[in-house]
């Protein structure tokens, strides 16, 4: 695996992405505690005691019609879009709750404490429910989508990467310890990718003394990382590797 580098656009109101993905629809809560009357509810279908009242034929029939493919013994009736089909099953749901929370639920007095109380790493965002091809096309729109267009976060290079190793002969602070930025998940920042620049430029220079073969094997790299720091110079935000 090698390094991947990144701007901390959200500090910008020039981000075209900042709007959605600073506005949390749901939440996972480990311990809902206090929040329990906001959890989600899901309606799933005991397809074994259908079957059993139902019979065979009738189910068979429904899945052919439906194209549903299910996996063991349970549906979520969400996914019954026939309400024919609906009403059929509804003796046949139990109500199971989650530990998920709808943000749009709860009041807004206490909606801060919700999103407060859940991981990161366990929240959505109304950018994370957006279609791949809109994000693309909001990314290819924004100023801040430093890697030709594909959005704000790309390849540095391969772990074997020369760049450190050539940035530490040459005396390069930044780049010479990228690995060790990485590990520490430090944020540089506007004033370091100034700093940046100047040492890609010299690397640039220093690079064909070592041969066609290293210059070729940095040029992509080197043409990225000019391309991180200049954005984050000129919209005034942090960029970091990890």
């Amino acid at each position: 695996m090698g390094l991947n580098m990144a701007i901390t656009e959200l500090e910008s109101d020039k981000a075209l992405c900042k709007g959605k993905k600073l506005s949390v629809t749901k939440v996972f809560l480990d311990d809902p505690g206090r929040w329990e009357k906001y959890l989600e509810v899901d309606s799933i279908v005991d397809l074994k005691k259908a079957a059993e009242k139902l019979g065979k034929e009738k189910m068979d029939a429904f899945f052919k019609k439906s194209k549903l493919k299910v996996e063991g013994d349970e549906l979520y009736l969400e996914k019954v879009k026939d309400e024919a089909n609906r009403k059929m099953f509804e003796p046949f749901v139990k109500q199971v709750k989650t530990k998920w929370v709808l943000t749009e639920k709860v009041p807004s007095a206490e909606r801060k404490d919700i999103i407060s109380a859940a991981k990161k790493e366990n929240t959505v965002t109304e950018w994370d429910l957006l279609e791949f091809d809109e994000m693309y096309a909001t990314c290819a729109r924004c100023g801040l989508s430093w890697d030709n267009k594909k959005g704000c976060v790309g390849n540095f290079g391969p772990s074997g990467s020369p760049v450190p190793e050539l940035a530490k002969k040459h005396g390069l602070s930044i780049l010479a310890n990228v690995n060790e930025l990485a590990e520490k998940k430090t944020v540089l920042s506007p004033k370091d990718a100034d700093q940046l620049l100047k040492e890609v430029k010299t690397l640039r220079e220093k690079a064909p003394a070592e041969g066609k073969m290293i210059v070729r094997r940095i040029e992509g790299t080197l043409n990225r990382l000019e391309a991180i720091a200049k954005c984050a110079k000129d919209y005034n935000v942090g960029l970091y590797f990890f």
